[in-house]
């Protein structure tokens, strides 16, 4: 029973550390545009970066990689299963804050958080297909759709775990499906 309530409230806190909204918080600190109005009106470090330049854009990147990072590092030495499975509760705050009226970012500072927290090797790779896309296309969201387009298959070749290649593929669909706009706009060219 103690075991169950731990995981509960693991779980509720997950969510509330997600939920934070740092493009928001950068906005109000930094007095920029609002990022829920402007550009893409996604509160996230792509937008803002877009909106308000350089340091709003990192500032906010950081924040949402943080708050998947430390949550996930801070847990320790468990179970990588049991971790994932946490890990999207985080997913699920960044992505439907109750904060910001359930409308969030797309998940992927966050993610690279949580994936970089429960395996070096599979968080460092994604984030280097990620940077090598973005350095020859210049596209965020491409970078993204591709990174993690790799997630499942460097998970599979690193751990050789079918679980967790599942969660993997899982947490891509998730990524994908955030991005559905980004997929249209660059199928129309």
């Amino acid at each position: 029973m103690e075991a169950i309530l731990n995981n509960f409230l693991i779980i509720i806190l997950f969510y509330l550390i997600g939920s934070i909204p740092f493009a928001i918080l950068t906005h109000k600190i930094m007095t920029t545009g609002d990022p829920r109005m402007l550009g893409s009106t996604n509160p996230g470090a792509t937008n803002m970066y877009r909106i308000a330049g350089p340091l709003p854009g990192v500032l906010t990147f950081l924040g949402d990689f943080l708050k998947g990072f430390i949550p996930i590092y801070l847990l320790g030495d468990q179970d990588i299963h049991v971790l994932y499975i946490f890990s999207f509760f985080i997913l699920f705050g960044h992505m439907f804050p109750v904060f910001n009226k359930f409308k969030g970012g797309k998940g992927v500072a966050s993610s690279f958080g949580f994936i970089l927290a429960m395996d070096l090797l599979i968080g460092l790779s994604i984030l280097i297909i990620w940077a090598l896309v973005f350095m020859f296309k210049r596209i965020s969201g491409l970078s993204a759709i591709v990174s993690f387009m790799f997630l499942p298959i460097v998970a599979l070749v690193t751990l050789n775990n079918f679980i967790l290649f599942l969660m993997t593929l899982l947490h891509t669909l998730i990524i994908l499906l955030n991005h559905r706009s980004n997929i249209r706009e660059l199928l129309q060219g």
